[in-house]
């Protein structure tokens, strides 16, 4: 007759066997493993402008150029949205820099004016302005999405 401590002795190394302690690996199959080197994905290209208006001279002609090109945007996609960008030297003092954001804004709502006479709804324009100390003159860009 088997004696049950007899019995439990026996089978111990049997059962210990079978058993493992858990770690890492139980939680996550790859850990322990070599980092694999990942390639970060190329830097997106820059979407090019419908159009740019630069403020070289005081008063440029620029309504039929975006008449034209919104006119086409709208053909291709109704539901265009047209991203109004003005961009203004960050240079001089802050009451110069005050007075040149001012007028580009007013020259940024007259571009979005002319986008909404050409066919758009005015909930399909968008205008952001911004100062930037690389620009060296004031211009609107016109972007579509």
């Amino acid at each position: 007759m088997v004696y049950p401590r007899a019995l439990a002795c026996l089978m111990l190394p049997l059962a210990a066997a079978a058993c493992h302690l858990v770690d890492q690996r139980d939680f996550d199959a790859h850990a322990g493993s070599k980092p694999v080197l990942k390639v970060a994905a190329s830097p997106a290209r820059p979407v090019p402008s419908l159009v740019t208006i630069r403020y070289t001279v005081p008063d440029p002609d620029y309504r039929d150029a975006v008449t034209r090109v919104v006119q086409q945007a709208l053909a291709r996609k109704h539901d265009a949205l047209f991203m109004v960008t003005t961009r203004v030297p960050a240079s001089g003092t802050i009451a110069a820099q005050a007075d040149a954001a001012e007028k580009a804004a007013a020259s940024g709502r007259e571009v979005a004016q002319a986008i909404v006479d050409a066919g758009a709804v005015p909930g399909q324009v968008a205008q952001t302005l911004r100062m930037d100390p690389s620009a060296t003159t004031r211009e609107v860009i016109v972007n579509v999405r």
